[in-house]
């Protein structure tokens, strides 16, 4: 692997981890306002950043508003920026922790991994782990969404 590739990965590794720390905040943080352009395909159902690879053959930019209004989520290739957060209530903390032992939990569904992963959720849903659970059942399974915690190695 050269030099440049393994930079790039590691790089990308490094954006992942600080956009999907919760500890402080409870939802990615990766800063944006609603204002931030993002782009489009004329075919798709994701929002991507600038250089996204997807973009090749159509790109129409849009704010980041007009994307996650329109129901676009952001593009698992490129991990493009998300909304600017503030810092949740006590309250708004608890409910997020709930949802490691939310009642629906299986093998196949962790109500929190479903919520922190998908930020799109975090500002439709909230922390409903009923409502969390009806989305994966409907839509999440066959969009592949990532809904249960991966063994680490």
């Amino acid at each position: 692997m050269s030099v440049k590739r393994t930079f790039a990965l590691f790089a990308a590794f490094i954006v992942m981890a600080v956009t999907v720390t919760t500890e402080s905040i409870g939802i990615v943080a990766a800063g944006a306002s609603s204002d931030t352009t993002v782009y489009v395909t004329k075919t798709g159902d994701c929002y991507h950043s600038k250089d996204c690879n997807s973009l090749r053959k159509s790109c129409v930019s849009i704010t980041l508003q007009e994307a996650i209004d329109d129901g676009y989520k952001p593009c698992k290739r490129c991990y493009p920026v998300a909304l600017d957060t503030v810092p949740l209530t006590s309250e708004a903390e608890e409910e997020i922790e709930a949802l490691k032992t939310y009642k629906g939990n299986t093998k196949e569904f962790n109500a929190y991994t479903y919520y922190i992963n998908n930020v799109d959720l975090q500002i439709e849903i909230g922390p409903d782990g009923d409502a969390l659970l009806e989305h994966f059942i409907e839509q999440g399974l066959e969009q592949e969404r990532i809904a249960k915690e991966e063994k680490r190695r």
